[in-house]
């Protein structure tokens, strides 16, 4: 299947080490021996849709920096159209010690860019419609009223739409598109005009709204889960199953038991970069 997704892109790092109280001055600082780097937020969700087997396109704006030098590296055979129109690329750091997640440092300047909506459309007008399209919606430029006239007219294609929300105030730009993923707290504060809604709820599965009803879907227990970048598994799995003609109850179930893989497996070995 052909797949694409459209969204904000980022950098995660993760360093894992011990622990050290008031070291030379800091209140708090982690020694380890070096930094992990994976795809973040849209280009995660590429990189386990590519890992599922599907053809993926992956739209995104980047900075002119280190940061998008290693999304390249990490990116590796995915077809990808980023481009370097932000001062900076997103950049997440979560340092572990003793396996607990014990700080975390965002670097980001956001800024409103319709280019990665344009470039997913005149490739789907260029090339042919995909399969499915997935909006990753972190809130960092990409969507909002700049692009909605766009993004109307991609929602009006003849496949899926899967939206990834992110925390705004105002989510009308997805009304009309196939299904929102968001969490539960994140459904509790938006009213989203998507077909149907699949809610997210960590360890209880999800609940499926559609048309009025409500079907929730377990989840097997998993210890010692590897909880970031679940919800792109969940979304990524959703929109594979809708593009190879699932049903949105046939799909949720897929996207759980993708979640469920993702996090019971040490966190995305399979594209890791280190540096030291």
């Amino acid at each position: 299947m052909k797949i694409f997704v459209v969204g904000d892109v980022m950098l995660d790092g993760e360093l894992r080490g011990r622990f050290r109280e008031n070291y030379e001055g800091a209140t708090l600082c982690i020694t380890g021996q070096h930094w992990r780097y994976y795809p973040g937020g849209a280009a995660n969700t590429a990189a386990i849709l590519r890992g599922l087997g599907h053809q993926v396109n992956l739209f995104g704006v980047v900075g002119p920096d280190w940061a998008a030098g290693q999304l390249e590296r990490l990116l590796g055979s995915i077809e990808h159209r980023l481009k370097a129109l932000l001062p900076i690329t997103t950049v997440k750091l979560r340092a572990y010690a003793e396996d607990k997640l014990i700080s975390r440092v965002d670097c980001e300047k956001p800024i409103p860019s319709d280019w990665a909506v344009a470039a997913c459309y005149q490739t789907g007008t260029g090339e042919g419609v995909p399969d499915c399209v997935v909006c990753s919606d972190y809130a960092k430029g990409v969507f909002g009223r700049h692009c909605q006239s766009t993004l109307r007219r991609i929602i009006e294609w003849d496949c899926p739409v899967v939206v990834d929300p992110g925390p705004r105030d105002y989510v009308d730009i997805w009304d009309g598109a196939t299904v929102a993923t968001p969490n539960l707290r994140e459904a509790q504060l938006m009213q989203i005009g998507t077909k149907h809604l699949v809610v997210t709820k960590s360890s209880e599965g999800a609940e499926v709204w559609s048309g009025g009803n409500c079907r929730h879907i377990s989840c097997s227990p998993v210890s010692d889960a590897q909880i970031v970048g679940a919800g792109d598994a969940f979304t990524a799995g959703l929109a594979a199953g809708l593009a190879q003609g699932q049903d949105i109850y046939q799909a949720a179930e897929f996207a759980v038991k993708s979640a469920t893989d993702y996090v019971s497996h040490p966190r995305r070995e399979n594209y890791a970069l280190e540096r030291d």
